[in-house]
């Protein structure tokens, strides 16, 4: 109920992004600075892009995927996990998986080829310098979760009391099967793509409220038990 407070942070935030695009908005071509893939990604996860500037600013970011980096990421420990987030937010989560998918250098898939069994502190293999065993590049955990599983708390959740699934299938894969533990219980979303069919299971706990979200190309393909 501290209604000045809260317009005072809102004025803030909004002065902050003003003159973030002021320094490093390119007018009328979506471009951040130098318009690397962590530029274009910090701007579109915080939400800090005008809204006539936003499909340049990711048509910007995806084709430094496809033609710089020939679908592979260029980004360090922030920028992954919010390229990652702002591909999905955008209706991309093709492009991400093609990037988590990759298997040569640089990636998760790069590191499994070389043997790694845990994630490395750095995109290239070091024996002396960098750790093998590393949270650096671990959002990509979290990026399973949210969007291939699907699992999120609804924006005006508290403990996860109101919840979101909307899991996303991508790319040739098949299956997803995750389970979260929260405060309220177990949260748990798994699919299979079948015969044509996308099939969802999904359980929430007691005293708990989730909207669901299933992919189809028509909402009348849509059923729960049959009906």
């Amino acid at each position: 109920g501290r209604r000045a407070d809260a317009e005072d942070a809102t004025a803030l935030a909004e002065e902050i992004k003003s003159a973030f695009n002021r320094k490093f908005l390119r007018p009328g071509t979506g471009r951040y600075d130098t318009g690397t893939q962590a530029c274009q990604a910090f701007a579109l996860y915080l939400d800090l892009v005008p809204p006539e500037e936003r499909d340049r600013a990711l048509d910007m970011l995806m084709r430094d995927i496809a033609d710089t980096h020939s679908g592979h990421l260029s980004t360090g420990i922030f920028g992954t996990k919010y390229m990652l987030h702002a591909l999905a937010s955008a209706g991309r989560a093709d492009v991400a998986y093609g990037i988590v998918n990759q298997r040569t250098f640089p990636g998760w898939g790069h590191m499994l080829e070389r043997g790694a069994t845990t994630l490395w502190e750095h995109w290239e293999f070091s024996d002396n310098i960098y750790s093998h065993n590393h949270p650096m590049f671990g959002s990509v955990s979290e990026w399973f979760y949210k969007v291939l599983a699907g699992i999120n708390p609804a924006p005006d959740a508290v403990g996860f009391n109101k919840i979101v699934i909307k899991p996303q299938a991508v790319g040739d894969l098949k299956w997803v099967r995750a389970s979260h533990d929260s405060a309220r219980g177990r949260i748990v979303s798994e699919w299979k793509v079948q015969g044509g069919s996308f099939k969802l299971n999904m359980i929430i706990p007691a005293n708990t409220t989730a909207t669901v979200y299933v992919p189809a190309k028509d909402v009348n393909a849509v059923t729960e038990r049959g009906k």
